[in-house]
């Protein structure tokens, strides 16, 4: 036997396996990642709120090529016409009478400043009134806090 002694068809079916296998990765990884982006497109429609099981809406997600950032497909579907305008969808007060007291509620209590009732809060009120206006002034606000006073 000789030293230089190799079996060419064993090197050429290794080669031919290991060109299969890379073969059969290569597809596999072009269908991960082709599977990859249309994750990615369907996650960002779901983060711009576009309803992905509207009919009306699955022509725009087929036909949108643009940036797959939230704010430009909303801004897109917007001025396509898909989506109606944050103004617009809005209800009116006449269409919604829930919506139109709780707006009267907001505007009435627009200019008013919520009062803290704590008892830190009224020891410094009792504080002040009394620095201020002296012991019938510390009275009156513990009068108007239901203090009973010897002075009633």
């Amino acid at each position: 036997m000789s030293d230089n002694y190799t079996d060419e068809t064993l090197t050429e079916d290794n080669d031919q396996d290991s060109l299969k296998n890379l073969r059969a990765a290569a597809n596999r990884a072009k269908k991960l990642e082709t599977e990859l982006n249309q994750m990615k497109r369907q996650m960002a429609f779901y983060q711009a709120g576009i309803p992905q099981d509207d009919p009306r809406m699955q022509y725009f997600i087929k036909g949108y090529d643009g940036e797959l950032e939230p704010d430009a497909i909303r801004s897109a579907a917007t001025e396509a016409g898909f989506l109606k305008a944050q103004a617009e969808t809005q209800e009116s007060p006449q269409e919604n009478p829930v919506a139109a007291a709780e707006q009267r509620v907001m505007a009435a209590s627009a200019g008013a400043v919520a009062e803290d009732n704590s008892e830190a809060a009224a020891l410094a009120k009792l504080e002040s009134a009394l620095a201020e206006g002296g012991v019938e002034a510390m009275l009156d606000v513990a009068r108007s806090y239901g203090v009973p006073t010897t002075t009633d």
